[in-house]
């Protein structure tokens, strides 16, 4: 059975439903492939699960007349697929569908797309991130990342960061996802209540996908839905991420859908007071609702505080009350328009310095093993010596990294410098010359000496006697 998400993919981006802003910036995005490389190679489609990314990048390259080449979840993504697959293509020029090689210059290209790239953890996926980095700044061709989660990823690379243009696309609206199913309906022959219509849309959250495979599962086997059959499905538990918290907390100015927001988040409400906290400034630009704001935000750390003090973690749900209710009522007006989140500052020091910690530490342990000391004596005694040495001498730093087995954190580390950053690249590409310029040569075996002579090689004579007088030989 074909899903009919699938079967009503919007082929033209104009098709899908919402989003008129991201979809012109997508469009602008694409037109200065056509006048040679732009200055952003790709392009990160950022939203909730549903909202139309990944049909919209399939959209464009329908558009464009380019052909796709996509990666997707279940695909592997460790830095050798993402090479032979995505690096590769995004190299080299192009084929059409019916075989015909065609120049990147003649205006036909390859669109990369790598789906879920937010996804890509663990020691499956080694190296993944690193690959996607390289491609980012050596492609030829367009490349678009989709992504729920755009902090799970640009937190791993500076070059994805830096290198990327960046377009959120919103849930539509509800009128919007209602107007599509009915087309749905209609398309196949199915008479559907309106009321139905509406709650399917409601139920969604807006998440089309769901919604398209919500009338599909209620209308097999029926030639007329009614609103019993959508009530009949009950309400999806949607987990919210922590931005769509932090958002519905700033603009709702309802208690109710806040609280709801706060109760779906896989957080602990340490971390969502320190989103909150950060991001207050940046929406309520009134003073008054500001300083409101602040106020029950406060109220929320006492109990936090107690929380810790009393170990007692029922206080908990009134800690979340005062930073979700308290938060969204203490403003006298709404504030409406996209406001670009930031990380919460704190975090962000107390993870680098965690992870600076740790690289620290296992640097000392390896320099304390080679010098037989402990990791205290290497820290205070040896190593602003041997940084020293390290980031002035190369061929130290080549030895050193080779004979330690040094990673890229700790390369880091030693040179001041990010992971993906060119002066540790370096470090580890200047190995790899060397060691292909002092591979030793294959030696060719020796010929082993004929037992008899060479047939065009005379026989010795026996060496004559010297006549040593001359009487010797009468």
């Amino acid at each position: 059975m074909v899903k009919w998400s699938e079967k009503y993919r919007p082929k033209h981006l104009d098709d899908i439903i919402g989003n008129p802003k991201p979809k012109e910036d997508l469009k602008k995005w694409a037109n200065a492939w056509l006048e040679g490389t732009p200055k952003k190679r790709a392009v990160v489609l950022i939203g909730d699960p549903g909202v139309g990314k990944t049909s919209a990048a399939l959209a464009l390259g329908n558009d464009m007349g380019w052909q796709v080449l996509e990666m997707n979840a279940s695909d592997s993504r460790n830095a050798d697929a993402i090479k032979n697959i995505a690096t590769r293509g995004a190299m080299g020029e192009t084929f059409t569908d019916s075989g015909e090689f065609v120049m990147a210059k003649d205006g036909r290209r390859k669109l990369i797309v790598l789906d879920e790239a937010d996804n890509i953890f663990g020691r499956e996926d080694f190296g993944g991130v690193k690959a996607i980095a390289q491609t980012i700044t050596e492609t030829h061709q367009p490349i678009i990342l989709i992504v729920n989660d755009w902090y799970a990823l640009k937190k791993r690379s500076s070059v994805i960061e830096g290198k990327v243009a960046t377009i959120k696309f919103m849930k539509p609206r509800k009128v919007n996802i209602v107007s599509l199913l009915r087309k749905i309906s209609k398309a196949e022959g199915i008479e559907v209540e309106e009321e139905a219509l509406v709650k399917l849309a409601d139920k969604s959250g807006g998440d089309v996908r769901s919604a398209v495979n919500d009338l599909q599962s209620i209308a097999e086997g029926r030639k007329k839905v009614e609103f019993k059959h959508v009530a009949a499905l009950g309400d999806r538990d949607v987990s919210a991420t922590i931005f769509q918290t932090v958002e519905t907390i700033f603009q709702t100015g309802n208690c109710a859908r806040s609280r709801e927001a706060t109760m779906r988040l896989d957080e602990n409400p340490e971390t969502l007071i320190l989103w909150i906290d950060q991001n207050l400034p940046a929406v309520y630009r009134e003073p008054a609702d500001l300083s409101a704001g602040y106020e029950a935000l406060s109220r929320a750390d006492i109990f936090l505080g107690r929380v810790k003090r009393r170990q007692y973690y029922g206080l908990w749900g009134y800690a979340r009350d005062m930073m979700s209710c308290g938060v969204s009522l203490s403003k006298s007006r709404d504030y409406r328009g996209y406001v670009r989140l930031g990380f919460p500052t704190w975090l962000i020091k107390m993870s680098r310095s965690r992870s600076f910690r740790e690289t620290r530490s296992r640097f000392a342990a390896k320099l304390g093993k080679l010098y037989h000391g402990s990791n205290k004596m290497v820290l205070q005694d040896i190593l602003p010596y041997f940084k020293q040495l390290y980031t002035q001498d190369r061929e130290f730093r080549l030895s050193m990294t080779r004979k330690l087995n040094l990673s890229e954190e700790e390369v880091s580390f030693l040179l001041d410098a990010k992971p993906d950053s060119h002066p540790v690249r370096h470090v580890f590409d200047a190995l790899k010359k060397v060691d292909t310029v002092s591979r030793p040569r294959r030696e060719e075996p020796e010929e082993e000496p004929d037992e008899e002579p060479a047939p065009d090689k005379k026989p010795e004579e026996p060496e004559k006697q010297q006549q040593k007088s001359l009487f010797e030989f009468g």
